[in-house]
Formats: C-alpha cells, sequence, structure tokens
C-alpha cells in the first residue's frame, strides 16, 4: 500500500497546515492501519529528535539574545538546513522529502528574563517559538500556579514551545477543541493545535466533541485518542494512562517493539520505561487529576467572590487542600475525632441554573456527616456591606422506594471564631431543610421556618443574605426551584425571612452538616459579598 497520502497529510501536521477533513483522514487512517500508525511513529520520532538537536547546545551554534532578536541567523540558518537534510537521510532507510521553511521552525533564543545575570550562557536561556508562530490556544492557571517556563505569550494566549509548571495547575484550551490539564510539577511541550509531548510530571486531557482528535507523546509512547478523556503521568521509569471516557490506543516508539495497547474507559496502565510491550493492570480511581481550573470562576466573579468550592479538582474523600479557592485548608471532619468525610462522584449529565454539569463532579453526603472548611481570612460583614452564601442542594430520599420516606435534616452553617463550642453553636447562622422537608433559618439562635415542604429528588438554589449593623444582624434566605427564573438583582420577596438578631459580624468557617437519616448532594458552593456572583453559576 503507498504511504504517499499518509506522508503528506503527516507532513501538514508537523507544519500546522493541516484542515480538518485532512486531520479526519489522518485519525481514521491511523486508527485502523497498524502499519500507518508504525509509519507515523517513524515520522514523529524523528521530528522530536531533530527539534531536540536543534536546541542542543553542542550541535547548534550558540546566539546571544541580542542577536536572535535582532534577527541574525544567515548562515545558521543555511548550516541547519543541510544539517537537517543530512541527519534525516542518516536516520531514515528512505528518504523522506517535506516542505519546510526554516524562519518558521528554527527554535529562537528567548529576551533575556528580568534578574537574568549578564553574561550567562546561552543555554541557560529559555527557548521560544518565533513571534510569527501560530497562537494554538489560551490559557488559564490557579492562582497560586508558579511557572519555571511559562506559555510564551503573557496576553492569556499561547503558541508552540516548552512549558515547565513547577506547582498548581494549569489549563490549556486549544484552538483546536481539547482542553489540556497540566499538575505540577510538569513539562509539556506543545507542538501543534492537535499534538505535544509530555516530558514529566500529570495532565488531564479533555478531547471534546468540537475537536478533531489529539496526539499525545511520551518518553517511549503515543497515545492516539478515540474520542476521549484520559490523564498520563511520567516519571523517571514509568508512566501511567487513565481513561474515564472513550478509549485511547497506546503505541510504542520503539519500532521494533511493534506493540500496541487499547485502553477502554475505566481502564488503567502502567508502562516501564525498561518494559514498554508489557503494560500492567493497576485499580483505577485510586489516582486524583486535577480536570478543571477554578480561576476562571474568581476572574467572572469580579473580586466579589470571597470563598468558592465547585468540587472538580477532587476524587474519593475531600481532606486535601485542592479544590476551589479562598480557604486555609481542605475539608475536615466537625465530629469529635476523625469522622467520616463525603465522597466526590460524577455529576448529573444535565445543565442546572445556567450550570452545564456534564464532566463535571459534586460533593455526596451520608447520614450524619459534618464537615468544616475555614475561611482564608475572617469574613467580615460589615454595615457597607452584604455577605451572601449560595450553593445548589438536591436532598435524596432514604427509603427503598424513591420520593418515599424522610429524607433527614440538613444545614449550612457559618461559625464565628470561639473557644467555647457552645458559643459556636448559639451565635452560628445557619439555614437548611429540617427533617420533614421545611425550610429553615437560624440566625444565632432564632429560628425561623416555613410551612412548604422541599420536594425530594430536585436540586435547588439556596442563597442566604446576611446583613449587620453597629446593633442588630439581619438574615434571609430564597431557594429556586429548577426551572425557575433567577433573580438578576437581589430580591425583594424572601422564602424565609430571618427575625433580627445581636449576632456576631465575623465569621472563621463553614460547616456543611446532615442528621442520621439524610442523604444530599452538594455543588457550587459560593460565598461572595455580591448578589451577582452568589447566582451566577454558568461561570
Amino acid at each position: 500500500m503507498s504511504h504517499d497520502p499518509l506522508n503528506q497529510h503527516i507532513d501538514a501536521l508537523i507544519h500546522g497546515t493541516i484542515t480538518e477533513a485532512e486531520h479526519q483522514w489522518l485519525q481514521s487512517r491511523l486508527q485502523n492501519d497498524a502499519a500507518a500508525r508504525k509509519l507515523f511513529r517513524e515520522r514523529m520520532d524523528l521530528e522530536a529528535g531533530l527539534r531536540t538537536w536543534a536546541a542542543d547546545s553542542d550541535l547548534v551554534p550558540q546566539l546571544t539574545a541580542r542577536d536572535a532578536l535582532a534577527g541574525k541567523r544567515g548562515w545558521f540558518a543555511s548550516g541547519w538546513h543541510i544539517a537537517w537534510m543530512a541527519l534525516a537521510a542518516s536516520i531514515l532507510s528512505m528518504v523522506v522529502w517535506w516542505t519546510w521553511t526554516p524562519e518558521r521552525d528554527l527554535p529562537q533564543q528567548a529576551e533575556q528574563p528580568a534578574g537574568q545575570p549578564a553574561g550567562q550562557p546561552a543555554e541557560a536561556l529559555s527557548l521560544r517559538p518565533e513571534t510569527t508562530a501560530p497562537v494554538l490556544g489560551k490559557w488559564v492557571a490557579q492562582a497560586n500556579g508558579v511557572w519555571q517556563q511559562p506559555p510564551a505569550l503573557a496576553d492569556g494566549r499561547f503558541k508552540a514551545g516548552l512549558l515547565k509548571l513547577e506547582s498548581g495547575a494549569a489549563e490549556l484550551r486549544f484552538d483546536s477543541g481539547t482542553i489540556v490539564v497540566l499538575e505540577g510539577p510538569c513539562e509539556l511541550m506543545v507542538n501543534t493545535a492537535d499534538s505535544a509531548q509530555l516530558l514529566a510530571g500529570t495532565v488531564y486531557v479533555n478531547v471534546t466533541e468540537v475537536s478533531n482528535g489529539f496526539l499525545l507523546a511520551t518518553p517511549e509512547s503515543q497515545i492516539i485518542d478515540d474520542g476521549t478523556q484520559y490523564a498520563v503521568s511520567v516519571d523517571s521509569e514509568t508512566t501511567e494512562v487513565h481513561v474515564f471516557d472513550g478509549s485511547v490506543i497506546w503505541t510504542s516508539i520503539d519500532a521494533d517493539a511493534d506493540f500496541e495497547d487499547r485502553i477502554a474507559t475505566g481502564e488503567s496502565r502502567r508502562y516501564l520505561r525498561s518494559q514498554p510491550g508489557r503494560p500492567r493492570r493497576i485499580p483505577f480511581g485510586q489516582r486524583q487529576f486535577v480536570k478543571r481550573i477554578d480561576e476562571e470562576v474568581r476572574q467572572a466573579g469580579g473580586g466579589e467572590l470571597l470563598a468558592y468550592d465547585g468540587f472538580e479538582n477532587l476524587a474519593g474523600q475531600i481532606r486535601r487542600d485542592r479544590s476551589g479557592f479562598g480557604w486555609s485548608g481542605g475539608w475536615e471532619s466537625a465530629r469529635a475525632g476523625r469522622g467520616p468525610l463525603g465522597e466526590v462522584i460524577a455529576a448529573p449529565s444535565d445543565v442546572v441554573f445556567g450550570k452545564d454539569r456534564s464532566g463535571r463532579r459534586l460533593l455526596s453526603l451520608q447520614g450524619g456527616e459534618s464537615l468544616r472548611r475555614r475561611f482564608e481570612e475572617a469574613i467580615e460583614s460589615q454595615s457597607d456591606k452584604t455577605l451572601f452564601v449560595s450553593l445548589l442542594m438536591t436532598r435524596q430520599s432514604t427509603s427503598e422506594r424513591e420520593g418515599e420516606g424522610q429524607a433527614g435534616g440538613i444545614q449550612v452553617v457559618l461559625e464565628p471564631e470561639s473557644a467555647s463550642p457552645r458559643f459556636t453553636r448559639r451565635h452560628s447562622v445557619s439555614f437548611g431543610v429540617t427533617s420533614d422537608g421545611r425550610l429553615f433559618l437560624n440566625n444565632s439562635g432564632t429560628i425561623d421556618e416555613t410551612a412548604t415542604s422541599l420536594p425530594i429528588g430536585e436540586p435547588h438554589l439556596f442563597v442566604l443574605m446576611y446583613q449587620a449593623d453597629s446593633n442588630t444582624t439581619t438574615a434571609h434566605l430564597r431557594v429556586y426551584r429548577v426551572g425557575e427564573p433567577v433573580d438578576a438583582t437581589q430580591p425583594t420577596v424572601w422564602t424565609v425571612s430571618g427575625t433580627p438578631s445581636n449576632g456576631p459580624a465575623k465569621f472563621v468557617a463553614l460547616r456543611l452538616s446532615l442528621g442520621t437519616r439524610a442523604t444530599a448532594q452538594i455543588d457550587e458552593l459560593r460565598v461572595s459579598d455580591s448578589w451577582k456572583a452568589a447566582v451566577d453559576l454558568a461561570n
């Protein structure tokens, strides 16, 4: 079978000129033709080797940052062109030629970074693609993320090049439709809009419905997706692959190995670098991966979100401080000793109050569980400010027959600072559902209820408003059902209005507590100083 069309499509992929139709043809050919995959591996190995060779200071004449910025590349570009052809001929047994423009693919040394000591060797400077290289997408990072080598552009966009993330997490949203989340420490070489190489660390890859596919390479393999969500972790000795949806084809870059492995939904593999052709099955679901960055939620809040938890970056139990922002640590048991903690599970694939929950997560709580999370800084309600707490809550029946029986009591509590548990109980502000399904509001010991019973099995949006002045505090609760329009501005009519009290105006923690017969799901927990930030769940 002739490989001329295949080579042409691979050329277009390498040069970044591939069209959507060509990319679909290439994806189909690679998924169904083992010989095509072998040729593809050889070509991509050559490309990766040449890029690495180009960046090696022992093989490439060194340029100063000033010379690079001035575009002084004449002799270098000419020598590079000849060297590329010679090296290609020595690596491949057949002659592979494709159109190539030195000015487009030649790595260029970056400007001298701020604080870089004068006279630093050229190889210590970071390399980045030329400014004429195409922009591949946009990126966003956690507020506490630390870059060792950030994306080439600082305006929220990125091009091809090496990314090094020391800590935190960052999300790359390729214009091609693929989303890649880096979890620091991580090193990722972005090649094209449809391909990258994971050198070290962990990434989560979501090949969305609008994407034409994505190729992820590791030191010993190439991973071809088949419409999927998966995570890959690389260390000095092994590579792990975990598939959450769809499937992937894992192929060894060792031409002599001639081995490939298809990994389906709910499966995990570990590959030793020394034995790439001998995969080992490992338990699925025990590793935690960052799948979504909450920083976009913070930005959408415009500085008005004080604390947030969407439970996205967690798996299993939730003691680790890995989700949301505005907290001083993770969730802890509020019971004496180390009580049970809730479980983070997949959310239903539906849209509630403008929030598409497909592929997202939420917190599932069982009877008797009580969790507490402390704020990063104490939250004080002042006379010129209003405090809001909102969340999605779904009560679930504990009876064998859906919709029958009582679901137990649930409460959300704002706790003041105190060394006395009794003071904390008497001066907390809380809201929720009683064991018989009635909504209640407790403002520092004074309880107000409604006669309306909250349906079981339906998600509801709860919004608490709390205000304080020099003498008294007031609290109001508004509860929305799915399909009911949410007020664009602060409402004048509330579901429950609390009795004014002399309660505290400063809170240090938030607690979620369930009665012994209660079962509930919690999502999109927000603490803000504006109504808009509290109810804008679409962000």
